[in-house]
């Protein structure tokens, strides 16, 4: 019989060694991609300065130059939330767009249908948008009690900064448009359609929370990174269960919808609109605090994993080279926004 065993034993570490091999080919596609994308965003702020300068005062020159030029010269179109909100959508969709072409000509890469509309998703995302909302608001207050309490030791914690600074129709049309459409968009097919289509095959769970820290420390900023790791926990459940993101897509557009609601409405002279908000905020939260008592189970996910033992696939997802240097990356902004206002 011990011989019998030893056969089926040798074939069966063969495979698990196989799924290893792809476990960490995936993580190094992922991982480029990923490394990418966020060099990218860099590189095309760059350009998109340089542009901005070039159109403004007709003269072609270099990062530096333009910059200053348009400190000095421009100052006010260089603070307006149009040129920001542009320049946010203009350099993520075009950094996301090259990175998909390498990832699809060059590295062969697959989304595993993350990508595909989902009708029955996008009745999942509005029936579960009211638990992720409750998710988002609860953390984001938690860590306003933390933010106050360090500022009182002298330490300030940064924080993004969606304020309309000189109100015009423009300036919400742009806002609107990036925080609704452009940016949850970009910012799924990132951080759960790459994510998830290359891991969630070998573990669900590990490829959740992956998701989801990487969709946290993305921010920059400690406020918005701990709110934005629990929904993001929410948001890639979503995507899982439906193996697509259209769920977490149209949680996401709603979700930043809602949130910037009063600064919207407020630019635009709306009565009311803080009022108006906050019952709507508050009736969205009750919902989603019933929507979590009495579907909980709904986001909870298959714990196996294509490599046998506890915490294995975690275990290759982390030790990656190249995810260490991604994660890295993005600990780094936050480190880097902290030491910069104290």
């Amino acid at each position: 019989m011990d011989n019998l065993y030893r056969p089926m034993q040798t074939i069966m570490q063969g495979g698990d060694n196989d799924k290893k091999r792809e476990l960490t080919m995936s993580c190094v596609k992922l991982g480029l991609m990923l490394i990418t994308y966020r060099v990218l965003t860099s590189v095309m702020a760059s350009v998109f300065y340089m542009t901005a300068y070039a159109v403004l005062s007709g003269n072609i020159a270099g990062y530096n130059e333009s910059v200053n030029g348009l400190v000095n010269d421009y100052d006010a179109v260089l603070r307006s939330t149009s040129f920001g909100m542009l320049m946010n959508s203009a350099v993520t969709l075009t950094s996301l767009i090259l990175t998909l072409l390498l990832g699809s000509i060059v590295l062969g890469f697959s989304f595993e249908g993350y990508l595909r509309p989902n009708a029955d998703g996008a009745k999942k995302g509005l029936r579960f948008f009211p638990a992720c909302f409750m998710l988002n608001i609860v953390f984001s207050l938690m860590v306003n009690l933390f933010t106050e309490a360090m500022s009182t030791v002298g330490v300030t914690i940064p924080e993004a900064d969606f304020s309309i600074k000189e109100p015009s129709a423009a300036a919400v049309v742009f806002q609107f448009i990036y925080l609704t459409i452009i940016a949850p968009l970009v910012e799924e097919i990132v951080y759960r359609g790459m994510i998830l289509g290359a891991l969630s095959k070998y573990g669900e769970v590990p490829a959740i929370v992956f998701s989801a820290l990487c969709f946290g420390l993305m921010h920059g900023n400690i406020p918005q990174a701990t709110a934005a790791f629990f929904t993001g926990l929410a948001y890639a459940s979503l995507a899982v269960s439906s193996r697509s993101i259209m769920p977490s897509l149209l949680v996401h557009s709603l979700n930043n919808l809602l949130v910037d609601m009063e600064e919207l409405g407020s630019s635009l002279n709306i009565p009311y609109i803080s009022t108006v908000t906050a019952a709507v905020q508050v009736a969205v939260a009750a919902i989603g605090v019933y929507i979590m008592l009495t579907r909980y189970s709904y986001f909870r996910h298959d714990g196996e994993n294509a490599l046998p033992g506890k915490g294995e696939v975690a275990k290759v997802i982390y030790t990656m080279p190249v995810i260490i240097v991604y994660l890295l990356m993005l600990v780094w902004s936050v480190i880097e926004g902290i030491l910069r206002v104290n």
